[in-house]
């Protein structure tokens, strides 16, 4: 699922555009270099459907060292949750738009936390019914 962003600008006063998406990978992470020597890692994911039954996709395309770090690792079908800028492109005719994540969340398939760095999910322990004294354990 792809959501429009709020309206926010750069340091020139020029609009840039902002989105948020949440889904699942379409393809496995790529890592690769700029001419330059730069590195930066891309994935895959359908941003939503269209009226006419096509999709619409978009590539999550990260920059920053801990951001590729957790890009990295992405299965096709793993949970991505990220936030940035939208670049538009155009090339042989076609629109491209990439999203330069802020914020980037990724667990693997099934929900189950993935290698990408995430937190596990939390623990809960049993409490013994004799130690059990019907209160809550928090104010």
């Amino acid at each position: 699922m792809y959501i429009n962003g709020v309206r926010d600008y750069d340091r020139e006063g020029k609009e840039v555009q902002t989105g948020l998406f949440a889904g699942k990978a379409t393809r496995d992470a790529e890592v690769r270099t700029t001419s330059s020597g730069k590195q930066y890692c891309t994935v895959g994911v359908r941003a939503f459907n269209r009226k006419d039954g096509t999709a619409a996709f978009l590539t999550v395309k990260a920059w920053d060292g801990d951001l590729i770090d957790q890009l990295q690792s992405v299965c096709k079908g793993d949970r991505l949750l990220a936030a940035g800028r939208l670049d538009i492109r155009q090339y042989e005719g076609k629109t491209y738009t990439d999203l330069i994540p802020d914020f980037l969340l990724v667990s693997g398939q099934g929900g189950t936390p993935g290698p990408a760095g995430s937190a596990a999910p939390p623990s809960y322990q049993e409490i013994p019914e004799e130690e059990q004294d019907g209160e809550l354990p928090f104010k």
